[in-house]
């Protein structure tokens, strides 16, 4: 397995807990922005009793953290 299998595989990880999150918990607040060349999302989401902060790039979540 390459650096960029690594990559993908953990980036789909993170897509699928945030999807899981975002069903299971309660979602604060939604912000989208975008431009001509990339679009950003933001999402908090209270999830077992933590709140947590999820950016989206492209459509691809790059962060999740508690908040």
């Amino acid at each position: 397995m390459n650096i960029a299998e690594k990559m993908e595989r953990e980036s789909r990880l993170m897509t699928n807990l945030a999807d899981w999150m975002e069903k299971h918990g309660t979602v604060i607040s939604d912000r989208q922005q975008s431009n001509a060349y990339t679009g950003v999302r933001i999402r908090e989401i209270r999830w077992r009793g933590n709140t947590y902060q999820i950016i989206d790039v492209d459509g691809m979540t790059c962060r999740i953290e508690r908040l």
